[in-house]
């Protein structure tokens, strides 16, 4: 959404791609091609979980799918776990830097946690290293160390907040 609408402020993207993968991204009259997804990459273990990491494929060589966030016209936050068993996610915020120091963009940030898995969430959320994805009917990795990727939650929750005061300006107080 950062990317095509302009009235965007402000984004923190945990954990993304840089890319469309799988299915395409239709806004209006804009349609983005997928990259197709590499199902015999898909790795199961013994107990029977699913290993995304190499079904995506290489952004580089479909530039069709790769997303203009350099275009983007609010300030972006990229938030990545690099023991992300989902996606390679240190990559796809690395090529999204290099594309915008490249063009001497400045709007966005990278947050990277050695140790952190894909589901960063809130302070005290417990790791989810694997749970059940109901549309493969079947369990995934997710990926993470127990102390770097709790590190990373209370961290980047700090992070994101402060950036979102930032560029979006204080909120009203909630009444939950």
């Amino acid at each position: 959404m950062a990317t095509y609408l302009t009235q965007i402020g402000a984004t923190v993207c945990i954990n993304g791609t840089n890319s469309i993968n799988g299915f395409p991204l239709y806004y209006r009259d804009l349609c983005v091609p997928p990259i197709p997804y590499k199902n015999e990459n898909m790795l199961i273990s013994e107990s029977g979980v699913v290993d995304f990491t190499g079904i995506f494929g290489d952004p580089k060589l479909h530039q069709d799918s790769v997303l203009p966030v350099e275009k983007a016209q609010g300030k972006i936050l990229l938030v990545v776990g690099e023991k992300d068993m989902n996606y390679n996610s240190k990559a796809y915020a690395t090529d999204i830097m290099e594309r915008m120091k490249k063009l001497g963009k400045t709007h966005c940030a990278l947050l990277s946690y050695p140790g952190a898995g894909h589901m960063i969430e809130p302070p005290c959320s417990p790791l989810c290293y694997q749970s059940w994805l109901p549309i493969i009917s079947c369990p995934v990795f997710w990926g993470g160390e127990a102390p770097a990727h709790a590190a990373a939650q209370v961290h980047s929750w700090r992070e994101i907040q402060k950036f979102l005061h930032l560029h979006l300006g204080p909120t009203q107080s909630s009444n939950l």
